[in-house]
């Protein structure tokens, strides 16, 4: 076979899979574009051209709020990545990865609730991740996955995370800011 004709078959045979929906899973995109807990990021090779990498931080927060119930979730911890690529080649500035474990392994939501910016954002653009994590990887302890794209704008924002189980109890809450481009 010549070259040609091998990465045309190649194209096909990718095209193929990406239409039948076996190339990756989906990635829950909103207009912020977050992911949900089923995607598995990569570090990208090409960074975005930005003189100002995004910065993360765990902000204290008077109005934080403590486990509903000693069987509710407990959310352990936020980490965070940046400039990672998703599988469907998405480019997210700031990755955070909110670690918890759930003592019933029933947890369903990521909550986020904006808290404040100085950029152009409104609650309505803040969605909730869907939790799709088995019970027992709940239990022993799991990481649902975030992800911001920053823009252009120069601006950050602060939310509140917690996460709900099916039973109606929510974890404690951690607060966090993503500073954009400088902002």
């Amino acid at each position: 076979m010549e070259p040609d004709q091998i990465q045309g078959g190649a194209v096909r045979v990718l095209s193929i899979l990406a239409v039948t929906g076996l190339f990756f899973s989906s990635c829950a995109v909103a207009e912020d574009a977050r992911m949900d807990g089923n995607d598995v990021p990569i570090i990208g090779s090409n960074q975005p051209t930005r003189n100002t990498a995004p910065r993360f931080e765990i902000v204290p927060d008077d109005h934080a709020v403590e486990a509903s119930s000693r069987h509710a979730p407990v959310l352990d911890s936020v980490t965070y990545r940046v400039w990672v690529r998703s599988p469907k080649g998405m480019v997210f500035d700031i990755v955070p990865d909110f670690h918890f474990h759930a003592p019933n392994g029933n947890a369903i939501m990521l909550r986020r609730e904006l808290v404040e910016t100085n950029g152009p954002f409104a609650q309505t653009q803040i969605p909730n991740a869907s939790i799709n994590i088995p019970p027992e990887g709940q239990k022993a302890g799991a990481v649902v996955t975030g992800g911001w794209r920053c823009g252009m704008g120069v601006y950050h924002i602060t939310m509140r995370a917690t996460i709900l189980d099916a039973d109606g109890n929510h974890s404690n809450s951690i607060t966090y800011t993503i500073h954009c481009n400088g902002g």
